[in-house]
């Protein structure tokens, strides 16, 4: 089993408390992962966003200064056979989202045997691959990808190790730099809107004495805990002295979440449009990328009237007949969580 030297403890967690003190809208710039390649060693080193359902690139970021490749990127390689043929992705896609190595799933002389080689590995003249995946769903799937190329040696499980290690830390790093981003949307919102806003934002001390609460913070404090006068209801309290996770309340047809940044608490109000489970969202999800019920039941390891029997359950709780119908609304549901 691999282990960590102290003087690469000692690193790992000056890199964690690094990132930690970023201040900025994403959490990966090439400076960071600038840092990341002094705990591992690679010849590239990049993180990549994506939206699997529609094919989106949401949001990709290479340390600097690696040095720009000559090959044209061709989406249809990315998308008609990466993205479903490299053991990686898929891994990862059906919730695997630990460190995965392409020496994992192909030796050498495998790896070299597989079309996804000649068309996207050998071109850019990698050979071997390191990945880690941020917990997510497939309509905003979250990858740290390290290479190296022809000639080096493979990743070893201590650099396997690094990485598993990290990857808690930069979920949570990852989620703050997103409530960062959306606080800022907020406070530029406070002159416009009304109490009837999704959005709010509240200040309170450390006694739990609400110091400021725009409109809508207000109106959602209370329809969410009651009237509470001039202080955090007892349940915010208590979740800030002993949760790092958001905090979520239903009532209805509406969910709360209230998370923290800088002092501030970031209050998020979203309508529940279909309440599905999530199975039940994975199985869209891979009907939304053109999959038949074989298909799926494939991929999850489940039979074909499985998967028939969580599309009827998915029909009726979108009120749809069929599947047209039931992706059009799932990506309208994604859409309105991610605004």
């Amino acid at each position: 089993m691999a282990t960590l030297s102290t003087t690469d403890a000692e690193r790992l967690l000056g890199f964690i408390a690094e990132a930690g003190a970023a201040s900025g809208d994403q959490l990966f710039t090439p400076e960071l992962l600038g840092e990341l390649g002094t705990l591992i060693d690679a010849d590239a080193i990049a993180y990549n966003e994506l939206d699997r359902v529609r094919r989106r690139n949401l949001f990709y970021v290479e340390r600097a200064p690696d040095e720009e490749d000559d090959v044209e990127y061709d989406p249809d390689v990315f998308w008609e056979i990466v993205i479903e043929e490299d053991p990686i992705c898929l891994a990862y896609q059906l919730g695997r989202f630990d460190a995965l190595k392409l020496s994992d799933f192909f030796s050498p002389r495998e790896l070299r045997a597989q079309r996804i080689y000649d068309l996207w590995y050998a071109p850019y003249g990698v050979e071997y691959e390191l990945d880690v995946a941020i917990p997510s769903p497939q309509w905003h799937t979250k990858v740290l990808m390290l290479t190296r190329h022809r000639g080096s040696r493979d990743f070893t499980e201590r650099d396997r190790l690094v990485l598993d290690l990290l990857r808690p830390h930069l979920a949570n790093l990852w989620r703050a730099a997103q409530t960062r981003r959306q606080l800022r949307v907020a406070l530029a919102e406070l002159a416009q809107v009304n109490e009837d806003h999704s959005r709010g934002i509240v200040l309170a001390n450390a006694s739990g004495d609400v110091e400021f609460a725009s409109p809508p913070a207000r109106r959602l404090l209370r329809d969410f805990f009651g009237e509470c006068g001039g202080r955090l209801p007892r349940d915010v309290i208590h979740w800030l002295d002993a949760s790092a996770e958001p905090l979520v309340r239903r009532s209805a047809d509406r969910r709360l979440t209230i998370d923290r940044s800088d002092g501030a608490l970031l209050l998020v109000e979203r309508r529940i449009e279909a309440d599905l489970t999530k199975r039940e969202s994975e199985v869209l999800a891979w009907v939304a990328r053109g999959k038949t019920n074989a298909q799926i039941a494939e991929l999850l390891w489940v039979s074909p009237s499985t998967v028939r029997k969580h599309l009827e359950n998915v029909y009726a709780k979108l009120g749809v007949t069929t599947r047209t119908a039931a992706v059009a609304r799932f990506l309208g549901l994604i859409d309105a969580e991610a605004s």
